[in-house]
C-alpha cells in the first residue's frame, strides 16, 4: 500500500530522521559539542517526512459523490472490488 501511494521515500526521510535522533543520542553521551546539529535535522526530516504522508490526504480530488478518490501509481495492478449485487426488495 505505501508503494502504491507513492508515499515510499516518506517512510525513508522519516527513517533517516529516526537514525539522526539515535546518531545524536549517541554522540551527545560522548558530549561531542556539535550533536545539537543532529538533534535539529532529526527534527526537521520527521517534519517533511509527516507533511509528506499527509500530501495525498490533502490533494485527493473527489468524485461526483464527494468522496475523496486518491490518485495512485498507474503501474501497479489494484484488483478491482466486485460489487455484490443485491435483488431488489420492496
Amino acid at each position: 500500500m505505501i508503494k502504491l501511494l507513492k508515499l515510499q521515500k516518506a517512510v525513508f526521510v522519516i527513517a533517516a530522521g529516526l537514525l539522526s535522533f539515535i546518531a545524536y543520542k549517541i554522540l551527545d553521551a560522548n558530549e561531542v559539542k556539535g550533536s545539537i546539529y543532529f538533534q535539529m535535522l532529526a527534527g526537521v526530516l520527521v517534519m517533511i517526512g509527516a507533511l509528506w504522508l499527509l500530501y495525498p490526504i490533502l490533494f485527493a480530488k473527489k468524485d461526483k459523490d464527494g468522496n475523496a478518490e486518491i490518485i495512485t501509481d498507474p503501474t501497479v495492478e489494484v484488483p478491482v472490488d466486485e460489487e455484490e449485487e443485491k435483488p431488489a426488495t420492496e
